[in-house]
């Protein structure tokens, strides 16, 4: 969400009241001077908001800033900054070799109600180029039930202080002139990929011409539970957010969680959808609840976040997911803006999500087939479950729990003889580092502990993969330095809590480890960088730690 992501360096911090739905700041140009936060992570893709101009009021809903609000399709919005910054963070993106994915709305326009009246008093003049009523469909309240699909493609959203004027997708005249828009914004800015707003507003088969004018992968929003009705827009669209299975896995990973209902809406999916591995897995996005939102525990919150990028599909996270952020829906608070956090590179998810990219993207250089390939459900009970991923004999095996920080420790004694793997050779615990030797019955024994996930892999296959003291590239080589921000609280001036913050410049250069017996005992393997003077030991070892590789989507 680029108003929440970055300041300018140039612009002074602020606080932010996100409970009233305030701009609060960010810009293309600030998100541009933080790609290396999400490259530390080593993403290779980001999603950002919608760029379009938009209502410029202040509203009883708040203001525009989250990009869904558009009133001229051919200007952009001047709170993210000029032309010439949006170009300099395409740029910036592709030189990184990464991937741009833009948000866009074909489902509405907005207006501001002064009078709370909705739709009698629009003006349809002010939206371009949609500007004569005639482009809308006639006003009526939305069925949020999502039974009735008539009513989502063709009522409106929005409320009576901002009604959302839904268009006649269905119209030759209003599919052309998207067709041109659509053909001109992906010419005109390099765009890779879509991400549609509002897809299961819109009747699926406008996307079949519209998606073809685009020219680029797209994926879209088909926010419904119900995967043999969401299915419908993947046919035409190629991709959609897999919120089908959004609800099951936020539901198994909480207290009292059970993974059934996950792996029963597993099975449904590959029978209603084309090809689940096309779909984007998330637990979090702008428009629903943060999982700590429903739960602190960290170590659930691992589980989740290994789900999302060690199954099926295209993982996606959401800022601020990686520092366990906690806001929910009504209001908004789950809109924080990340430069409150310091862009901690020492958080623990932040490490997490760091070392399950890195593995991710190694396996899917030794196995060309690994993320089409579908998982295999090995195990499953109320609280565990495990999937082995990949092409046979070279499996990814992630193990998941619910049981949070106050698990009870125990051992696994896993059968993987029908995987592929001989007896006697070695599978290594990617997230501790530990080998566990496959015995004579095809089986392989390892301890759980802390409600932690346990990912396995073939130990030789680790090779020039940075994890596990291995050696090989582990910093992407357009990052040259991390600014890291740490916060501490003193209360030595006049008796009060005073906070102070401090910044340092890490030069990380190459990243090329060589020697295996001279890596750490950290999951990844890491180069020698000189510590700075306010740092520690410990908090040095975890800047290291964090700096991983992978290749997975990041909402912003």
């Amino acid at each position: 969400m680029t108003d929440r992501f970055s300041l300018d360096k140039t612009t002074a911090w602020m606080p932010c009241h996100t409970e009233i739905g305030p701009y609060c700041g960010g810009t293309w140009k600030g998100l541009m001077q933080n790609l290396d936060y999400i490259q530390g992570m080593n993403f290779d893709a980001i999603w950002i908001s919608p760029v379009t101009a938009q209502l410029p009021q202040y509203t009883k809903d708040g203001r525009s800033y989250a990009g869904y609000w558009q009133q001229d399709l051919y200007t952009l919005n001047p709170q993210f900054g000029s032309l010439q910054d949006f170009h300099n963070l395409i740029t910036a993106v592709h030189e990184r070799g990464m991937l741009f994915m833009l948000d866009i709305v074909t489902n509405h326009m907005a207006y501001n109600s002064y009078t709370g009246d909705g739709a009698p008093d629009i003006d349809y003049t002010v939206m371009n180029p949609f500007n004569d009523q005639k482009y809308y469909h006639s006003h009526c309240d939305i069925d949020y039930s999502g039974e009735n699909l008539t009513s989502l493609e063709e009522c409106w959203l929005g409320s009576d202080y901002v009604p959302l004027p839904d268009l006649r997708t269905e119209d030759d005249d209003v599919q052309q002139m998207f067709g041109d828009w659509i053909e001109g914004m992906v010419a005109n800015y390099s765009v890779d990929g879509l991400r549609i707003d509002a897809g299961v507003n819109v009747q699926p088969d406008f996307f079949t011409g519209f998606v073809k004018r685009a020219g680029i992968f797209a994926t879209a929003e088909v926010y419904h539970k119900d995967d043999s009705v969401a299915c419908q827009w993947e046919k035409t669209v190629g991709s959609v957010l897999n919120y089908p299975l959004y609800w099951p896995i936020t539901s198994a990973f909480q207290d009292g969680g059970d993974f059934g209902d996950l792996t029963d809406m597993i099975e449904s999916e590959r029978k209603n959808f084309q090809d689940t591995t096309i779909l984007g897995t998330f637990s979090e996005n702008q428009d629903i609840p943060r999982f700590a939102n429903a739960t602190s525990d960290l170590a659930r919150a691992k589980n989740v976040a290994t789900y999302v990028l060690m199954s099926d599909g295209i993982p996606i996270i959401y800022q601020g997911q990686e520092q366990h952020l906690s806001g929910g829906t009504n209001p908004f608070t789950n809109r924080e803006p990340l430069w409150e956090t310091g862009y901690n590179v020492f958080a623990p998810l932040y490490q997490h999500i760091a070392a399950l990219n890195t593995l991710r993207q190694h396996a899917m250089s030794l196995d060309k087939d690994y993320t089409t390939s579908q998982s295999s459900i090995l195990h499953q009970d109320a609280g565990t479950l495990i999937m082995a991923k990949g092409s046979k004999g070279s499996q990814v095996i992630t193990v998941f729990t619910n049981g949070g920080d106050d698990a009870e420790d125990g051992t696994w004694n896993l059968d993987v003889s029908d995987l592929g793997y001989k007896s006697g050779s070695d599978l290594t615990e990617v997230l501790t580092c530990v080998n566990y030797t496959i015995s004579n019955d095809g089986s392989v024994s390892f301890p759980m502990s802390g409600g932690e996930p346990r990912i396995l892999y073939p130990a030789p296959a680790l090779s020039r993969s940075s994890l596990c003291g291995e050696g090989g590239k582990m910093f992407n080589e357009k990052i040259t330095n991390q600014t890291v921000t740490m916060t501490t609280y003193t209360t030595s001036i006049g008796s009060s809590a005073t906070v102070v913050v401090a910044s340092a410049t890490i030069p990380i250069g190459s990243g090329e480890q060589t020697d295996p017996a001279a890596a750490t005992t950290s999951s990844i393997a890491v180069p020698r960088l000189a510590t700075p003077s306010w740092m520690g030991p410990i908090t040095a070892f975890a800047l290291l730690v964090a700096s991983g590789m992978g290749a997975s989507l990041l909402a912003r």
